[in-house]
C-alpha cells in the first residue's frame, strides 16, 4: 500500500477505542461481494492492531483490497443505539517492527497473561472516522442525529492500471463437458457460436441454472472468488468459446 500522510487518531477517539474491544470490519472482494467479520483489537494513537486466521473470507478480501470499513457501537439497555463510531482506512499486514509495538498495546488492554491467538497480525491506518450520537431527549420517533468528522489522510485518486485484453479462443462438441464443480480455474467465457448451459448439479438432482446463447457470458464465480467451483458447463451444440482468464478478470474488476 502506498504510504499516505496520516494525522495521529484524536484523543478522544483513542480514549473511546480504548474502552471497547471488538470492532466490525467490512470488507469487499475484488469481484465486489461484500463481507463482515468482527475481531478483537487494540490500538495506539496511529493504529488498530487485530489478528486473524490465514486464508480467510476476510484476509483475502485485505490481500485483494486494502480498504476496509470498521464500527463500534454503543447500545442502550433497552437496545437503542446512542454512539457509533464509524471509519474507513487502509488495511495491511503488519511488519517485523509492528510486532512489539502490538504486543506491548495488546497485553496493556487484555491483560499480562494475553498471548497470540494465532494467525496474521494486521495493521488498520484509518483515514477518516465519524462519531455519531443519537439523541433521545427530543419527543419524537427518531432521535436527533449528531455527527463530528475527523479527517487523517488525504486519499489519492485510485490508480488506474491497463487490464489484458487478450482473448483465447476454444471449441467444444455437443454434450462435451467445459468444466466442472471444483475443476473450474476462474476463467469467464464469451460464446461466439452454438449454446451452453449451466448447471448445479448434487444429491441425484440436476438443475439448469442458465443457458448462455451468443453473445453470453458465463463462468463459475465461486471458482473467481477462489473457492471451490459449484457449477457444470457444457454444450448444448458445438459452440466456440473466448476465455478471458482470472487475473484479466480481476484486473478489469478491480
Amino acid at each position: 500500500m502506498a504510504a499516505i500522510q496520516q494525522q495521529g487518531i484524536p484523543p478522544e477517539v483513542v480514549t473511546y477505542l480504548g474502552l471497547h474491544h471488538i470492532i466490525t470490519l467490512s470488507t469487499s472482494s475484488f469481484t465486489g461481494m461484500p463481507h463482515s467479520n468482527t475481531v478483537a483489537f487494540a490500538n495506539d494513537e496511529h493504529r488498530l492492531f487485530f489478528h486473524h486466521v490465514k486464508d480467510s473470507t476476510l484476509t483475502r478480501n485485505i490481500r485483494d483490497n486494502k480498504r476496509v470499513s470498521f464500527s463500534v457501537d454503543d447500545y442502550t439497555q433497552d437496545w437503542r443505539k446512542v454512539r457509533e463510531l464509524q471509519g474507513v482506512g487502509g488495511c495491511e499486514l503488519a511488519t517485523a517492527d509492528d510486532e512489539g509495538r502490538s504486543l506491548m498495546i495488546m497485553r496493556n488492554k487484555f491483560g499480562k497473561e494475553w498471548s497470540s491467538p494465532g494467525g496474521d497480525l494486521y495493521v488498520l491506518r484509518p483515514f477518516e472516522m465519524h462519531f455519531v450520537d443519537f439523541d433521545y431527549s427530543q419527543v419524537s420517533a427518531a432521535p436527533e442525529v449528531h455527527r463530528q468528522t475527523f479527517q487523517l489522510a488525504t486519499l489519492p485518486p485510485p490508480r488506474l492500471v491497463p487490464a489484458s485484453t487478450e482473448l483465447g479462443r476454444v471449441t467444444f462438441d455437443t454434450n462435451e463437458v467445459i468444466f466442472r464443480p471444483g475443476e473450474g480455474n476462474g476463467d469467464y467465457y464469451v460464446v461466439t457460436a452454438g449454446e451452453v448451459e449451466i448447471r448445479a448439479e448434487g444429491h441425484g438432482v440436476d438443475q439448469t441454472v442458465v443457458r448462455v446463447k451468443a453473445g453470453g457470458m458465463f463462468g463459475d464465480q465461486a471458482a473467481l472468488r477462489g473457492q471451490r467451483g459449484q457449477l457444470t458447463a457444457y454444450a448444448v451444440t458445438p459452440s466456440t468459446l473466448l476465455t478471458l482468464d482470472r487475473d484479466s478478470v480481476r484486473d478489469l474488476m478491480m
